[in-house]
């Protein structure tokens, strides 16, 4: 079948989230199984990368940049939802993500019909949320990242989405050993950076790992440079693409997230390798971090955060026990690549 991954943002390596590696590796598992998937996104015009692009493409006269350099076609745009040739038009585009309902249609319009994939609550909030009703929306389909998520759309559209979890090719994430790390990814305020910050100086016997992730302003750089620097047992490094260098040398995974989220894929990457967690049960970490961790309010004190550390730092035993329910809860069958595309193709499949 010859499908399309949608996204009304950009794609790697202009950004780098969840959505875009779920896409990443969705795109890769359903090639090797010969479906011919390409992936379209919005071509940002912020970093040299996009504009090399914009302009390589305008020297062919063409308003739409495509490149292969992650496997598979990349088909970049402005607007996304205008430019696709029509060669590269699929049997069904699935949207993930950014102006989904004004995609769906202008795909319509074209003849091919669409799959809601839900990996965010942009549906329900923020300055995008959808304004149809259940009768007006363009989808032949709706799958969700999460029951979190799934509940979230059905409260508001009466629509019960299919729940496919994030997908994961385990050999990309999979390390052995314990680290001595605790780590902490993605240090902005809707991660909990604040909390972090707060624990790692109330933890100072034990060594932090934090990790970037999304660009930061001026301003949130200055503040978090000069917070690591009082903090001598924290250590800011860069992203790196092979995650496994950061797993391999963590030994507890801090996610104090402050905001809703609809899964929380980091965590399910730590635990590939048994990695336990002390995560905020906001949204649906609870459904990612299952037994395999702590779980706390977001709003909870620093020093409770600090205090389960401790113990999940402490006890050997508790640490074992919570390790292996991590690697145990890291192979369920809701994350069985393979079952999770025939559940997406079985749902392609049916739509006329």
């Amino acid at each position: 079948m010859k499908l399309v991954l949608a996204s009304g943002m950009p794609y790697l390596p202009q950004l780098i989230g969840g959505v875009e590696v779920n896409t990443h590796h969705a795109a890769l598992e359903l090639n090797r199984r010969g479906h011919e998937t390409s992936v379209l996104s919005k071509l940002s015009l912020r970093d040299m990368f996009g504009v090399k692009a914009f302009l390589a493409s305008h020297l062919r006269f063409s308003s739409i940049s495509v490149d292969r350099m992650l496997g598979y076609e990349v088909y970049r745009s402005l607007k996304p939802w205008e430019g696709l040739p029509r060669h590269a038009l699929p049997r069904v585009v699935v949207i993930q993500n950014g102006n989904m309902v004004q995609m769906a249609r202008a795909f319509g319009k074209r003849g091919v019909p669409s799959v809601a994939y839900l990996h965010g609550l942009g549906f329900d909030t923020g300055p995008r949320a959808w304004q149809e009703t259940r009768e007006s929306l363009p989808f032949s389909a709706y799958v969700a990242n999460s029951i979190f998520t799934a509940n979230r759309f059905k409260a508001r559209f009466g629509i019960e989405p299919t729940v496919i979890p994030p997908i994961f090719q385990p050999e990309r994430y999979r390390t052995t050993g314990e680290g001595r790390y605790v780590t902490f990814i993605n240090p902005v305020p809707v991660k909990g950076v604040a909390v972090a910050l707060a624990v790692a100086k109330l933890c100072s016997d034990i060594p932090f790992l934090f990790v970037r992730a999304w660009p930061l302003s001026s301003t949130a750089e200055a503040e978090l440079q000069r917070a690591v620097a009082m903090l001598p047992n924290v250590r800011l490094i860069e992203r790196c693409d092979d995650m496994r260098l950061i797993y391999a040398q963590t030994r507890v995974l801090l996610v104090p997230s402050q905001c809703d989220e609809t899964w929380g894929r980091v965590v399910s990457e730590a635990q590939i390798s048994g990695i336990p967690v002390l995560s905020s049960n906001a949204g649906g970490l609870p459904e990612s971090a299952g037994p395999g961790g702590i779980l706390l309010h977001r709003n909870d004190p620093a020093t409770l955060w600090a205090d389960q550390l401790r113990v999940l730092w402490e006890d050997f035993a508790l640490y074992r026990k919570k390790r292996e329910a991590a690697l145990a809860h890291a192979k369920r069958p809701d994350l069985d690549v393979r079952r999770q595309l025939d559940q997406l193709i079985a749902i392609t499949e049916k739509i006329k």
